[in-house]
């Protein structure tokens, strides 16, 4: 076997990286970076024993599936400390900007301090230079997008989406694809408001608008057909160039109504 586990780091080694490190795991076959940690003592070594604990079948982790993998083809994961001698706040920046700077890692989660994160110039621009919404603007659905998930799903027969929620970049038709399902949404309410259009809103600013056409239920959601607006007096009043921001003031539920005197 081309490399072997390491059994434990001497005293002096830890004492000389301590009190915090940051360290990557490096697939040695083709020198790439799957995985990015913070830790102190012992801890960049606990991911080799972890996988050897892992009991097989089963499900695995990204990372867990890739060392064994690794080690399948005759090789040992390689450790390389990025950076040591930090404090835990120093570790905790160097870990993120590196989770936000690597393609292709494995871990679950992103870094501390996601918001503050790898962003484009215009995702920034619009987070902060998005004005507040009118409260007297036209009646609209607001609806909430997390971040995009792939997830090939047929919403009506024959008709299907690549996956929900919103990343940058998106177009017009994607954004109404994304937005347009599934919500706990009463049709019945939507139309005695007055309500003929719906709004994508992400990390509080609008992103799209669309005008709502025939719905389609399954259980208790509700998706509609969505027609992208890209312009007009009701889009320079929910959206805009930059978005507008707008409060959810109804705790998680991602559905509400503007103005916010609206309600279900």
């Amino acid at each position: 076997m081309k490399g072997v586990p390491t059994a434990s780091l001497p005293t002096e080694v830890m004492e000389r990286i301590g009190p915090y490190y940051v360290y990557v795991l490096v697939d040695p076959r083709d020198g790439s970076v799957f995985y990015v940690g913070k830790g102190t003592g012992q801890r960049l070594l606990a991911h080799g024993y972890e996988a050897m604990l892992k009991s097989d079948p089963g499900p695995r982790s990204g990372k867990v599936a890739r060392i064994r993998e690794i080690r399948e083809a005759g090789f040992e994961p390689r450790i390389d400390v990025v950076r040591h001698g930090l404090s835990e706040d120093q570790a905790l920046l160097v870990e993120t900007v590196l989770i936000d700077s690597v393609a292709g890692l494995t871990n679950k989660v992103a870094g501390h301090g996601a918001a503050e994160g790898r962003v484009s110039m215009d995702e920034l621009v619009r987070r902060y230079g998005a004005k507040p919404a009118d409260p007297d603007a036209s009646p609209v659905l607001l609806l909430r997008l997390g971040p995009w998930q792939d997830e090939h799903e047929q919403i009506e027969q024959g008709r299907f989406r690549p996956g929900r929620g919103y990343r940058d970049g998106m177009t017009p038709r994607e954004l109404a694809d994304s937005t347009r399902a599934w919500w706990r949404v009463s049709p019945a309410t939507v139309e005695r408001q007055g309500i003929r259009h719906a709004v994508a809103v992400h990390d509080g600013v609008t992103r799209a608008l669309m005008e709502i056409g025939e719905w389609v239920r399954r259980g208790h959601r509700r998706a509609f057909a969505a027609t992208p607006v890209t312009e007009g007096p009701i889009y320079d009043e929910c959206v805009g160039p930059l978005g507008r921001k707008v409060p959810f003031t109804r705790g998680r539920n991602p559905v509400t109504y503007w103005p916010p005197q609206s309600r279900a």
